[in-house]
């Protein structure tokens, strides 16, 4: 049974995945948390540590983890989806894209950091026992609920070409499972709490009066103190308008000369325009309200609030903000983790998965 705070955290995670139903659909229905582990991580596992004694790998092993032995059916499960995408983004042609002046093609890069993937979520779930980590019975049958209904996507032809089993899948769905409760463990006091300053996004409209122009010639000219004071006053007025009629906007109020811009910013966003102090008379206007004039160095400003919060933004930063705490707290943990990584490729079938990659995308021949 999860705890609450578990179940609010699984849901801020979740709210920000989109389930995929193509052929490798275990890819798609990875957690995002262990996405998040498979993008900061990937530095990580590409430092391989040379190997004292090398495992004797099975015929169809494309590499080993610390032993743990990568078939080329578990491999197609991670890099098939990875691929086809890929494919559908960019085209036949990004397999022909060299990397760098000795010609390694991006298709190489690609299939080195999808290992990586797979990398992380063998060490992550590997450490799964001494933290005391394991799978309830609910969580088992929720990986054989999701193992089936991948399965039957699948045809017989399908499952042969991709060396696919059902213990493959299950393996697959299980590690991952697995991966993201070692995460949520390690990850599960950190602070989730933030600062309305740090967090939260507001819709204004405001009109911007630049103190400078450019002339015909290219050169940056200012306007005269009088041209400026009849900019400011015109501004006090449409602020007044709007003070006298709350239904006013100055999006009513605009024309060619005083052009309103609408925007949805944080309070960082308001300090790259204004002075501090500026900022935050901004950033606290009540919704509806009209601002007084103000000036900087470099323009005149009229702002409104159409909206003290925006949801979508302000929530999307704090997942932000969480998510970075997590990082630095899984981090501390996974750089101890990586430096018992023993990463060994088995020659002959990376090499022919190389190949297939860079003739056309493919990841089986």
């Amino acid at each position: 049974m999860k705890s609450p705070e578990m179940k609010k955290r699984r849901k801020i995670h979740d709210s920000r995945i989109s389930h995929g139903n193509d052929p490798g659909v275990c890819y798609g229905l990875f957690f995002s948390m262990l996405l998040i582990i498979s993008v900061m991580l990937s530095a990580c596992a590409k430092q391989e540590t040379p190997v004292q004694k090398k495992p004797q790998m099975l015929d169809d092993t494309v590499f080993s983890v610390n032993g743990e032995q990568v078939s080329i059916g578990e491999w197609n499960l991670y890099a098939q989806p990875v691929i086809e995408k890929t494919d559908v983004m960019y085209g036949k042609e990004i397999w022909d894209y060299k990397m760098d002046n000795e010609g390694r093609l991006f298709g190489e890069a690609l299939q080195e950091n999808i290992r990586d993937r797979i990398v992380n979520v063998k060490v992550v779930a590997g450490h799964a026992k001494e933290l005391e980590v394991t799978l309830s019975e609910d969580e088992r049958t929720e990986i054989s609920i999701a193992v089936e209904e991948y399965l039957e996507k699948l045809t017989e032809e399908e499952m042969k070409e991709y060396g696919i089993d059902r213990e493959t899948v299950e393996k697959v769905y299980t590690d991952n499972y697995l991966a993201t409760k070692v995460y949520e463990h390690l990850t599960l006091n950190v602070n989730t709490e933030t600062d309305e300053t740090d967090v939260r996004h507001m819709i204004l409209r405001y009109i911007m009066l630049p103190k400078t122009y450019e002339d015909r010639e290219g050169n940056t000219c200012r306007y005269s103190k009088e041209e400026m004071d009849i900019k400011r006053e015109t501004l006090e007025i449409m602020r007044n308008q709007t003070s006298e009629n709350p239904n006013l906007s100055i999006k009513d109020l605009e024309n060619e000369n005083y052009v309103v811009t609408e925007i949805i910013t944080d309070y960082a966003g308001l300090r790259e325009k204004l002075p501090e102090k500026l900022a935050g008379i901004v950033f606290w206007l009540r919704e509806g309200e009209v601002g007084d004039v103000m000036e900087t160095d470099a323009a005149l400003f009229l702002f409104e609030c159409v909206k003290i919060e925006d949801e979508a933004s302000t929530r999307a930063a704090r997942v932000r903000i969480i998510e970075e705490r997590e990082k630095k707290v899984f981090e501390d943990s996974f750089v101890k983790w990586k430096k018992d990584i023993i990463v060994e490729n088995n020659p002959s079938i990376w090499k022919s998965i190389t190949d297939s990659i860079n003739a056309n995308g493919a990841v089986t021949e």
